[in-house]
């Protein structure tokens, strides 16, 4: 909300901007000042780009869940890259591109002319696209001759604040491990366990998980491992497990679940199988039914859009 506060200072009074928030605002996990220089030059950008009959820059924010729906044929990953889970979603473009709607409102332009800024340091694409990725998003700009810039961007949510989070170094946490061989999965994951409460360790395959299993068969409390691995699938690891701790439990995910796999997966003792398209909030509360009642600790600290 701040980069927005921040453009409409600058936008001259005859270029109006049309808003259009989602009723709870998307939280995301944010280095605030990097992304809302990243934003600021977005709307900059939309706004330099303006042709035409354009009087109104038009953003639009919004919470979505990106599904199986849209999954590339090798379920693996998402369309342009992104894995599944909630995005908070902005476009950012203008009235020659798209009407105003009655949901959106007009910012008010500052009346003190001291809040009012000559000018702002815009960022390169190539920079803002850099922030974006840092920030485990997407950034799609789609310029059109006559019509201007617009720009659709994608930013990982934070998980909801009601769930506990934690400070991850705690020894009291249970303690999940996650094997997965794709890379960004992974990355997700690291993030968003600790936050609900779990301590998390990642491995890209089984060949090496299944040595750190050995090592210390009681040291972890949970087994959450992808169906396709490279070098031996999930239900292939699932039964080395069984015969290591019977009792471990073992969550299979995959990113495309049929009556088949359910079934050869909790012939070999899964506790549970899931679509990798679920929110990863899913997940946590899966593991929390699983493991019974876990500590309450304070909740972290997000940058919320309120905030940019």
């Amino acid at each position: 909300m701040h980069a927005l506060q921040r453009f409409r200072a600058l936008l001259p009074g005859e270029v109006a901007l049309a808003v259009e928030l989602a009723h709870e605002h998307p939280q995301v996990r944010a280095h605030a000042d990097r992304l809302e220089q990243a934003l600021l030059s977005v709307f900059i950008v939309a706004w330099h780009s303006m042709v035409g009959q354009a009087t109104q820059i038009v953003v639009e924010l919004s919470e979505v869940l990106l599904d199986d729906v849209v999954l590339d044929p090798d379920a693996g990953k998402l369309q342009g890259g992104l894995p599944p889970r909630r995005y908070a979603r902005l476009v950012v473009s203008n009235s020659s591109r798209v009407a105003a709607g009655p949901a959106h409102t007009l910012m008010p332009a500052p009346t003190q002319i001291d809040d009012r800024p000559s000018s702002a340091r815009r960022l390169p694409l190539v920079e803002i696209s850099n922030i974006i990725a840092q920030h485990q998003g997407m950034i799609t700009a789609s310029p059109e001759p006559g019509r201007g810039t617009a720009f659709d961007i994608y930013l990982p949510t934070a998980l909801p604040r009601e769930t506990e989070a934690v400070n991850a170094m705690r020894s009291d946490l249970k303690h999940i491990v996650y094997v997965d061989d794709y890379e960004a999965m992974r990355d997700l994951v690291s993030e968003a366990l600790p936050d609900a409460g779990f301590r998390v360790t990642c491995y890209e395959c089984g060949r090496d998980a299944l040595p750190a299993l050995q090592a210390d068969p009681s040291g972890c409390d949970a087994v959450v491992t992808d169906y396709r691995l490279q070098g031996y699938s999930g239900i292939e690891l699932l039964k080395q497990i069984k015969r290591l701790r019977a009792d471990l439990p073992v969550i299979v995910i995959s990113g495309y679940v049929d009556d088949a796999l359910k079934a050869s997966a909790r012939d070999a003792g899964a506790a549970l199988v899931m679509s990798k398209a679920h929110d990863l909030s899913e997940l946590c509360i899966a593991l929390r039914e699983l493991l019974g009642d876990l500590p309450h600790p304070d909740l972290v600290t997000y940058s919320g859009w309120s905030k940019l």
